[in-house]
């Protein structure tokens, strides 16, 4: 059963073929920013829509990251719209990044990995 908390597991991100692998970006995305809404319209309450709204962003670029079948994929511009958000949130409200990563270095992380989806869309 899948878990927000949890997310995917490594097996899991190994097994998606390249549909696969868009759909559950793609949702992840659109999840982050439902969260994001829900958050925006109930600060005082929505400290879990908070962290959902990071999380389910982070694990869509990790999963596409991490899955073998985007070698498969031609079009790597699932994921613009999440650096995009990612950078949106960034700007927008305090964050921990993953792996107690200095800020800085985590978002030129993210800087780093658009440049590579965005160099492989050439």
């Amino acid at each position: 059963d899948f878990s927000w908390e949890v997310g995917f597991t490594l097996s899991e991100i190994h097994s998606l073929g390249p549909k696969s692998l868009e759909i559950v970006v793609t949702t992840l995305i659109a999840s982050s920013k439902l969260f994001w809404a829900m958050f925006r319209s109930n600060p005082e309450n929505g400290e879990q829509a908070k962290t959902r709204t990071f999380k389910s962003c982070m694990d869509a670029l990790d999963i596409f990251d991490k899955a073998p079948a985007k070698k498969q994929l031609r079009d790597h511009s699932i994921v613009f719209p999440g650096y995009s958000f990612m950078n949106e949130i960034a700007k927008a409200m305090p964050y921990k990044p993953p792996n107690n990563l200095p800020q800085d270095e985590f978002e030129k992380g993210l800087a780093d990995n658009f440049l590579r989806a965005t160099n492989h869309q050439q």
